[in-house]
């Protein structure tokens, strides 16, 4: 509710400058309870589509993407993500929830390659980490990432998207999802405290595609978490994970995007 929340505000302010292209769809994601985690979940759930284009904001399937600046090739944008609430698993059993948390913050943008619908960049986002309950709002640190993104869109329309790079994150961060206090030790669950520094290494491979009255998109995406700082904590249950979705949207008509671009306006 809260992304959905600060897309509206945004269009708002910048949807004079573009167009607005809106749907509705539904996915299906699966993914690890939490990374190192031995249980994982599905998720089927019903969302928005929303694809707007200016000169400097983005909003599409990837999320908000305001830039701040670009000079010869290197910009800075607005980066957001999150992570789903973790379901009790038996690692965690007695332990408090892992709840919903979003990310947010800047990053950094290099162009190293663009031409003819092909495009390499180096990416370094730094986003706070915070988590809800629905009954208030907790601060859990930040993490930073460094990674390529490699993109091509064919002519027919289909692009395709290859990121893969590290993600570090601070003790506070790491020890909201890896330590264990005293209050939790067990004879199966050792103390631990997690300290600041690499916390694994993603590649992910996206394809999607923009008919005339559908979009429909899938990810894969896998976790390496050997090396990782936290390696040896006891709610490390294996140092891999995978996560993958599909989703499909109907696009609504030109007629009524253009509608509801007058009622925002």
């Amino acid at each position: 509710m809260k992304k959905l929340l600060l897309l509206f505000l945004t269009l708002s302010a910048f949807i004079k400058a573009s167009e607005l292209d809106l749907g509705l769809g539904i996915g299906t994601l699966y993914y690890p309870d939490y990374l190192g985690s031995d249980s994982s979940s599905n998720l089927v759930f019903p969302y928005p589509y929303i694809d707007y284009r200016s000169k400097n904001l983005k909003i599409d399937k990837d999320g908000l993407k305001q830039q701040l600046f670009a000079i010869d090739g290197l910009s800075a944008r607005l980066s957001m993500s999150g992570s789903l609430p973790a379901k009790a698993s038996k690692a965690r059993e007695g332990m408090n929830e892992l709840d919903l948390a979003g990310e947010i913050g800047p990053a950094l943008v290099y162009s190293l390659y663009k031409n003819s619908g092909f495009s390499i960049k180096l990416d370094l986002p730094i986003r706070a980490v915070v988590s809800t309950d629905w009954e208030g709002v907790d601060y859990r640190g930040y993490i930073y990432e460094l990674k390529a993104k490699i993109e091509y869109e064919s002519a027919g329309g289909y692009l395709y998207q290859f990121h893969t790079g590290g993600v570090w994150g601070d003790s506070r961060y790491n020890n909201y999802i890896y330590g264990v206090k005293e209050k939790f030790v067990t004879d199966d669950r050792d103390y631990y405290k997690a300290e600041a520094g690499y916390s694994g290494y993603k590649t992910s491979f996206g394809i999607s595609k923009k008919f005339e009255k559908v979009w429909a998109g899938a990810f894969v995406r896998h976790y390496s978490l050997s090396g990782a700082i936290f390696e040896d904590s006891p709610l490390m249950c294996q140092n891999s994970a995978i996560y993958f979705g599909v989703f499909i949207a109907y696009l609504f008509d030109e007629e009524f995007s253009h509608k509801v671009k007058q009622w925002i306006e």
